[in-house]
């Protein structure tokens, strides 16, 4: 017979899951915050920015749909122009699904990615020397 922590260890080393009534809601703001903080650090995404897509209006950028579980999500972006648009699109669509994915455990339906924009450094725009700035 074994001893009280040898039984204790052994019943912790299983494989024990228990199914406990009740729901898990993930608020549509976490999912949000979530993709926001993807797509922030994903290199050559600029920014999100407001777009409409048919009858959609994609408000910041983004809008979440779900159903049955399982979320889609459309996003409106703005690329750097140094970058591959379909490979930064395509960085952005796997890394919002993993995010979700690994962080909630909600099924990923879609990631829709549509470009509206490319950021350019304005060209010749003034100068201002400190001498020039009112305090």
């Amino acid at each position: 017979m074994g001893t009280l922590r040898e039984g204790i260890a052994s019943m912790l080393s299983e494989d024990i899951q228990e199914v406990i009534p009740g729901r898990i809601v993930v608020a549509p703001q976490v999912l949000r915050d979530i993709v926001r903080q993807t797509v922030a650090q994903i290199p050559g995404v600029a920014r999100l920015a407001e777009a409409r897509v048919g009858p959609w209006a994609l408000s910041e950028g983004l809008r979440l749909t779900m159903a049955d579980d399982r979320v889609r999500i459309d996003l409106a972006l703005v690329v750097r122009p140094e970058v591959h648009f379909r490979e930064v699109a395509r960085q952005v669509q796997e890394e919002v699904a993993r995010a979700i994915r690994d962080l909630t455990g909600l099924e990923v339906a879609a990631v829709n990615v549509l470009i509206v924009d490319v950021e350019v450094e304005e060209r010749g725009a003034p100068q201002t020397s400190g001498s020039d700035q009112r305090a």
